[in-house]
Formats: C-alpha cells, structure tokens, sequence
C-alpha cells in the first residue's frame, strides 16, 4: 500500500534546506496531529500548504498511485504568469519524500496482543517510479528550454528572448541594462532595452542611484532608467554621452548623434575657461580677454596676449588713455588721483563721477557726498540737493 503519513518537500537552494510542498496523511486527525489545523483549511493563497488524505487508504495493495498537483484549485492555477507568489511556490532544485508512517494492514493493533512492539519495523516498501513534470523557470522570457550539456541532459537552459542572458533568463544582457531587469509576464512584457548613448559609447552599466533619480535618458528620449554609458568616445561625455567635453562644443544644426557633433571651441589659447557656448560657439573668456574669441585684450587691459591691468582707469582719462608707463594719468575734470581712480571734489558715484547739484540757497557748499550725492542743506532746508 502507500504510505500513511509523509511530506513532500522542495528545496530552492540546491538541498540547503527543504520546506514542506503538500502534507498526505490517514485521516483529517492524523492531519491535525501531526500538522497543525491550518493544515485542514482550505486553498486560499497561492502558497497554501495544505493536507490531503485520499492518497493514504489501504488499498490498492500494490502498484498505488500518488499523483500531486501543485497548481489545481489555486487562486491563480489560471493565471499563473501573473502571479509570483505561485511561480514562487512551484519552484524548486531539489525535491525530497519524507515518510514519516506507514500503512500496516493493522498489524500494529495485532501487536498490542502479542506484547510485539516491533511489528511495523518487519513491513517493507519500495517506491516504483517517481515522475517529475515541469517547466523551465524562464521568468517569462522564453518558451523554449534546451540541453545546455549533452552529458546532463537534465540540465536544462532557457532560451531566453527579450533581450535577457542566464541560464534562466534572470538578467539583461550586457549593453542592454537601461531598464532594472524583471520577469514578463501576459500583462507586462518587458523587454530588456540598450543603454542611449548616441551613438558614441557600446558599453553601459546599471547604477540604481541614477534609476532611483530617473537620471538616464532612453531610447524614446524618456528619462526613465538607471544605464550609464561608459568610456564615451567623439569627444563626448555625460550619462548619456550627450555633453561635449570641455574645450568642445555643439554647433548649431548638428545633432548630438552626429559622429563628429562636438567640434573644437574656436578660442585662442589660455584666453578662456575652456567652455565655449552651444550653438554658437562663443567662448567663454577669462576678464582680461574680449569675447567671442578672446583674441583681444578686454576693456581695462592692454598688450596683447599678456593683457595685463591698465595703468589708468580708462573711464576716467581723457581719450580712454589706458598704460602711461607710471606716473600720473591724464584725468577727464570730474576725476582725480594718479590712475583717474576717484571722483574729483563736487562729484559723487564713482566710476560714475556725476556732478553734485547742491542749490546756491539751501545748501552750505556745493560739495556733496561721494557715495550718494546728498549735500549739506542750511536751516529750514531739505531734500538730496
């Protein structure tokens, strides 16, 4: 006969441990007694361990068979690609059949009488066959399972689809890490994407920081996804190899996906910061130097290319005199000092130098203060002038 009380038991981490798969026992108490009461209630989740006991009666005498259905009256038995708790509670790497009594023709009631506790241990079985049908564990990421060595033909790998890799499909190929890899399913087909780096990179790694901060821009231009191109070439750089590096830029009508978009910035040398604007090209130059190209000495400087701090301060010197080579620089009237630096008295608001405008009759003089322009008014007077 078959065996009275067992378990069949799975394993997920290659016989490191096993946990109960499905209870068999004599009757619904045996269940209760040797399994608890939850094991008598009813399939509700999709990962119910559950006890059964028709497959525990005495007859058939020989040739019994125990057929286990892992899927039958679950929740999702008809939905099993939507749902991971049942993927989830029908996989396995290892299966085990812990017996735990058998059936013994109530031999073990003779035995009371006889005063012969050792009856059952004189009952011998043997277990005939044992058939195992399943599925590949593909993630929903291929239909088809193959031989991957024709000396363990029971060694089986996915042929994986969507862009996947591993022996079960777990995982986005390299190059192809845009978005975090997670199983397909009927009503989420995921498909492993390229990582954008237009055109200008074919390596790519996954950083979740920048999938956390949807940092990444994909292949429809979305910023949705964690890949960041590596070793980027054509004189770009950035996640998405999208910026030009410094001391490049992206003219105006090229696209970033233009083999050759990053283009020189058109600056003299050591004249600029070493960016240049897009589009236009513009560089971005140091103080001393003139924009676009920096190739002359700005406003305040002179002697082209050391462009050093003119000895005046051209504002203020008559026909923007900037270098005297020491000495006094030759000041316009409202300015004063020896390089023009300061408003000369009855001016105010420098570098601006305008001319006070105290009233003859309400103010004391008609020198003013040099940072706002009020004057001194006399008794019964107010205001600025």
């Amino acid at each position: 006969p078959r065996p009275g009380i067992w378990v069949l038991e799975r394993s997920v981490n290659n016989g490191g441990s096993y946990s109960p798969w499905q209870y068999f026992a004599d009757s619904p108490s045996d269940c209760e007694k040797w399994f608890g009461k939850e094991s008598l209630k009813p399939i509700i989740e999709d990962d119910d361990v559950t006890c059964i006991t028709q497959f525990s009666k005495v007859v058939p005498l020989e040739g019994g068979e125990i057929v286990v259905s892992l899927l039958n009256e679950r929740p999702s038995a008809n939905n099993f690609f939507n749902s991971t708790v049942l993927q989830e509670f029908t996989r396995a790497t290892n299966i085990r059949l812990r017996f735990l009594r058998t059936k013994t023709l109530l031999g073990h009631l003779m035995s009371v009488a006889r005063q012969d506790p050792t009856v059952t241990r004189r009952y011998f079985y043997s277990v005939k066959d044992i058939s195992i049908g399943g599925r590949c564990v593909c993630n929903g990421h291929a239909g088809v399972c193959d031989i991957a060595d024709p000396n363990d033909p029971y060694q089986l790998q996915c042929r994986c689809k969507h862009n996947t890799c591993g022996v079960l499909c777990e995982s986005c190929c390299p190059d192809y890490i845009q978005k975090k890899w997670r199983p397909a399913s009927h009503s989420d087909a995921f498909v492993c994407e390229p990582c954008n780096c237009h055109g200008h990179s074919n390596e790519c790694i996954f950083d979740e920081v920048v999938n956390a901060n949807n940092a990444s821009k994909d292949l429809q231009g979305i910023y949705e996804g964690g890949g960041v191109c590596q070793n980027c070439r054509d004189n770009t750089e950035g996640t998405n190899c999208e910026n030009c590096v410094n001391t490049y830029y992206l003219p105006l009508g090229r696209l970033i996906t233009d083999y050759d978009a990053c283009q020189p910035c058109r600056c003299h040398d050591n004249a600029h910061t070493g960016n240049c604007a897009e589009g236009s090209g513009q560089c971005e130059c140091r103080v001393e130097f003139m924009p676009p190209y920096c190739d002359r000495c700005n406003f305040g400087y002179y002697e082209f290319p050391l462009c050093k701090p003119c000895d005046c301060f051209q504002d203020g010197t008559e026909g923007g005199i900037c270098e005297v080579g020491g000495g006094q620089c030759p000041c316009k009237h409202n300015y004063k000092g020896l390089n023009c630096e300061q408003c000369k008295i009855t001016y105010y608001d420098f570098p601006r130098c305008n001319a006070c405008d105290c009233s003859d009759i309400g103010s004391t003089s008609p020198i003013c203060n040099t940072h706002t322009g009020q004057c001194n008014c006399n008794n019964n007077f107010g205001g600025l002038t």
